[in-house]
């Protein structure tokens, strides 16, 4: 067996995820936030009062660089931080004005975008892609 010709699946996600960032970055770069930066911003305007914790949760990043960004974010007027009135230690999360804009602008793109990485896929191999990229991800937790 040639080496150089059997691609793993591991190497195929990978290049994937890859091509996936880079393809996605390039397309929101004119409004100065990262496809990173992206799905932390586009969650604590879907879901309001969202905490760190779960929003680490939710973007699979952990705390330290979650913490990072969030940072970032609230120094460019995206994100709020408001302190729990039932849990002292911990803080929620809340849009902007500015980030809600952003939502309105990038959202169709990111819907342009899903649309183009499943071309030419039918309505049953985009649920059984999605099936399949979700049961490969629980296999590894």
């Amino acid at each position: 067996m040639d080496y150089e010709q059997n691609i793993s699946t591991a190497d195929l996600i990978n290049r994937l995820s890859i091509v996936n960032k880079n393809s996605f970055n390039k397309m929101i770069k004119r409004y100065g936030v990262s496809a990173e930066q992206w799905s932390v911003i586009s969650k604590v305007v879907k879901h309001k009062g969202i905490t760190q914790k779960q929003l680490s949760e939710m973007t699979y990043k952990d705390q330290g660089n979650l913490t990072r960004m969030i940072d970032k974010l609230v120094d460019r007027g995206y994100i709020l931080r408001d302190a729990d009135e039932n849990d002292r230690r911990s803080v929620k999360l809340l849009a902007t004005h500015s980030s809600k804009q952003l939502v309105e602008k990038v959202f169709s793109i990111e819907q342009e975008y899903n649309d183009k990485l499943l071309k030419g896929f039918s309505q049953e191999d985009k649920e059984s892609f999605t099936e399949l990229l979700n049961k490969s991800y629980l296999n590894l937790l």
